[in-house]
């Protein structure tokens, strides 16, 4: 009885792009870590503090020539000296969610590109590696943008003494709808190609 060949792995080209994957997932990651240890140091600062915020169409005027030019204002970033507590443990949870989110996503992704290196695409272990990463990427993200938004509202209301008390929600549903549809695909084609291969390999 013979023996069946073993499937053809990643080509040479493949196995250079999987292996800069892995670097860029990497590096990301760093850089996320630093850039959110970057933020919390900026809003414990007693310097004033950027903070980027949103509004629903304030009116404003814009200068032209002699007179004015009516306008709405969409975003602003203000700079604060003090902010609610809440909004600052928003602030700096925002960051820090940000960070754990992209290295679990991260980590995923170079386990599953790991994987494929091996020879290996589909099987249960990488089905799991792709639903967790989508699934903690499009929650975890979305709750990030909500401490962003709960630190924009609380800030620009304790700055202006709530003459200006905007309650924006900075999460737009659109995106997270279409990448939901995708991570449901790509989570469905991994299930569907691990019992064809399941199925294939049953009749070798």
């Amino acid at each position: 009885m013979s023996t069946p060949a073993p499937a053809p792995g990643p080509s040479r080209g493949d196995r250079a792009g999987l292996w800069a994957f892995v670097g860029a997932g990497a590096a990301i990651t760093v850089a996320t870590a630093v850039f959110a240890v970057m933020r919390i140091v900026e809003l414990l600062s007693p310097d004033p503090t950027p903070v980027e915020v949103r509004f629903t169409g304030l009116p404003v005027e814009v200068p032209a020539g002699s007179g004015a030019l009516p306008a709405e204002l969409e975003a602003a970033t203000i700079r604060v000296t003090d902010m609610p507590v809440a909004s600052l443990a928003a602030g700096v949870a925002a960051p820090v969610i940000t960070a754990l989110v992209t290295a679990t996503v991260s980590a995923c992704l170079i386990a599953l590109a790991i994987s494929v290196l091996r020879g290996t695409i589909f099987s249960r272990r990488n089905t799991r590696l792709v639903s967790v990463a989508g699934i903690v990427g499009l929650v975890g993200y979305a709750a990030s943008e909500l401490c962003r938004t709960m630190l924009a509202n609380g800030a620009l209301a304790w700055a202006t003494d709530r003459q200006v008390d905007n309650i924006v929600f900075g999460v737009a549903p659109a995106p997270y709808v279409l990448a939901a549809f995708v991570i449901a695909l790509v989570s469905t084609v991994f299930v569907v190609g691990e019992r064809l291969q399941r199925e294939t390999e049953g009749l070798v």
